[in-house]
């Protein structure tokens, strides 16, 4: 007579599908601590470059890198007409409130928040010297701004914008002291409820100009203010599109 070893075999979903996962979960994880995040992140621009038809975009150095955020040194984005804006470093995270945070560091540094509620905020600062490759531009300017989006990709429903610097130069050699701007939007209207500066010739200025958002330079403007020359006090009052100063 034979020996027939008593063997039995129990096979367990619930156990298999576990092993499952916690292999997937490892997998995962794995991927997300060791992968080369700063090449990810270059194919990421590299893309970028390639979809945008008018501008070119370089990059340097990544400081750091992850899954959901990095740190790159020297953005140079080139215009076909040859303007340059050039971020010294610039920082990007994901997460869910705020959905996008861009940080963009001039010396001072400017963040934007996008939120889930269709929002975006400003705050902080720039060095127009290091952010805008112009002869004669420059100083240092405190920006604060909030605005409201009806719906992703649409053009701002709402918005505030109040900008100040104690000295701005302008091509020209003329440097503008004690710079204040405050404007809200409302849909296509945008009011200038405010603009002062003071030496070297003190100005202050109200205006409205009505956006085209599908043809942006299209849109037009009105201002009026007072500039001083000295004791002298002078009206001025001025009106157009915006293509004569949008060159970019």
């Amino acid at each position: 007579m034979k020996f027939i070893p008593n063997i039995s075999f129990k096979f367990s979903f619930k156990k298999a599908f576990r092993n499952f996962f916690l292999f997937l979960a490892g997998l995962i994880l794995g991927v997300f601590l060791f992968m080369p995040w700063e090449v990810a992140w270059s194919q990421a621009f590299k893309l970028a470059d390639s979809k945008i038809s008018k501008a070119t975009i370089q990059w340097g150095d990544f400081v750091s890198a992850g899954p959901f955020s990095f740190e790159v040194t020297n953005v140079y984005v080139t215009t076909k007409k040859g303007l340059t804006i050039t971020v010294p470093q610039l920082g990007v995270s994901l997460g869910f409130s705020p959905l996008l945070e861009i940080r963009v560091k001039t010396g001072p540094t400017l963040t934007a928040r996008l939120f889930q509620t269709k929002s975006l905020t400003l705050g902080g600062g720039v060095d127009l010297a290091k952010l805008v490759q112009m002869d004669g531009l420059g100083g240092k300017v405190r920006i604060t701004s909030d605005v409201g989006f009806s719906e992703w990709g649409a053009p701002p429903r709402t918005g505030s914008l109040v900008v100040r610097s104690n000295a701005v130069e302008v091509p020209g050699g003329l440097i503008a002291e004690d710079v204040n701007v405050n404007a809200v939007l409302a849909g296509k209207q945008l009011q200038l409820n405010s603009f002062s500066c003071g030496q070297p010739i003190p100005v202050t200025a109200k205006g409205s100009a009505t956006l085209d958002w599908k043809r942006f330079p299209n849109s037009s403007y009105t201002i009026s203010g007072t500039t001083t020359f000295g004791s002298t006090e002078r009206q001025f009052s001025k009106s157009g599109k915006l293509n004569k100063y949008l060159k970019f």
